[in-house]
């Protein structure tokens, strides 16, 4: 019996005598099921049909809205008078907290190297008093408590303050930048490094100052006297620590003298960092924002301001004294003819 396959994707039509095939010869497409020519063929699918939508369907409209009567409220609508403010933020943002708080572990390292180098001279005026007399071991186990006391106090804080102000130059170069629309060209990767490798840190932290300063004299000033004090004292800490190995007496004493030295350098170079901080940031010593002050040129012509009295010094001097216009015009005539007078009224210094 010969029985007829359709392909489903070419429609082409195949005789087959056998087994049913499954795949089309001509496109691999799916064949459907056999049948007989002549014969009610089995479909593998069925019609179904379904009525078009009626082009006629009535729409619905929507009735025109009504105006509302006003609304009219019994009491003051409390829906919308309460301010809820925002919860504050539990998290505590602690590179913000390091920079505010980098030229007060400046101030505090500076106070503990001083700290230090009294040690320092304590312990050598105990070498000194030593050379005649006997020293009571009680002194000298607190001058020892204090040298060791003030100079590991003194280097936990110079990490603290060197961590704060390696945060503190980030954000301020960030800041500066920003503030011309232009963005930091040197990585977070780069500045740390620079600030933190031996060597490569006595020269790359006074750069990147440097490269903030735009037009401040004083400003340049305090950063090339901090690079001066910074890198004096690397070389007298190297200096300090090849001292050490020498064993005799007078080496012993004069490395008390240079490690005091040293201390009041450090000392000398942590206050000089603060106020590197507060100048860039354009801040007095307290923190507050400084109040620029304006100079206005003046002709020639231009008296300085003269003080008046106070209506209680005029009423205790009574009648003997002169009116305070006579005073004043006293006053202005002996300004005139001084020469120091005249040189100062060249420029009037108004705050701005």
């Amino acid at each position: 019996m010969i029985n007829i396959q359709v392909c489903a994707r070419c429609a082409t039509r195949w005789q087959n005598q056998g087994q049913p095939m499954q795949w089309c010869p001509k496109c691999h497409g799916v064949l459907l099921h056999p049948f007989t020519p002549g014969s009610n063929s089995q479909r593998s699918f069925r019609w179904i049909a379904r009525p078009p939508k009626s082009a006629s369907r009535a729409r619905s409209v929507a009735a025109p809205a009504q105006d509302s009567p006003t609304p009219r409220y019994t009491q003051i609508p409390r829906w919308g008078l309460q301010d809820r403010l925002p919860e504050p933020s539990t998290h505590r943002d602690w590179s913000t907290a390091a920079v505010n708080n980098a030229p007060v572990f400046a101030v505090w390292t500076a106070i503990a190297y001083i700290v230090a180098a009294i040690a320092e001279g304590f312990r050598y005026g105990i070498l000194l008093r030593n050379r005649t007399h006997l020293i009571d071991p009680a002194t000298l186990a607190f001058s020892d408590f204090a040298v060791v006391t003030a100079g590991a106090v003194a280097l936990l804080l110079t990490v603290a303050t060197a961590v704060c102000c390696v945060f503190w130059l980030v954000r301020m170069r960030r800041r500066t930048f920003a503030a011309e629309g232009k963005t930091d060209p040197r990585s977070l990767g780069s500045i740390i490094a620079g600030c933190a490798v031996p060597g490569i840190n006595l020269v790359m932290p006074a750069v990147f100052l440097l490269e903030l300063v735009r037009r401040d004299p004083r400003a340049l000033l305090l950063i090339r006297l901090w690079w001066a004090s910074w890198v004096l004292g690397a070389i007298l800490l190297i200096v300090n620590w090849g001292w050490r190995f020498r064993s005799s007496l007078q080496a012993m004493a004069d490395g008390v003298v240079l490690a005091g030295v040293t201390s009041l350098l450090a000392a000398v170079t942590a206050i000089l960092t603060a106020m590197v901080i507060r100048r860039l940031e354009h801040r007095t010593w307290r923190g507050r924002a400084e109040q620029p002050t304006r100079w206005v040129p003046a002709p020639p012509g231009v008296q300085p301001p003269v003080k008046t009295r106070t209506a209680h010094a005029a009423d205790s001097a009574g009648d003997q004294e002169p009116s305070a216009h006579s005073v004043q015009r006293n006053d202005t005539t002996e300004l005139e003819d001084t020469p120091a007078a005249r040189e100062d009224a060249t420029s009037v210094r108004e705050p701005a």
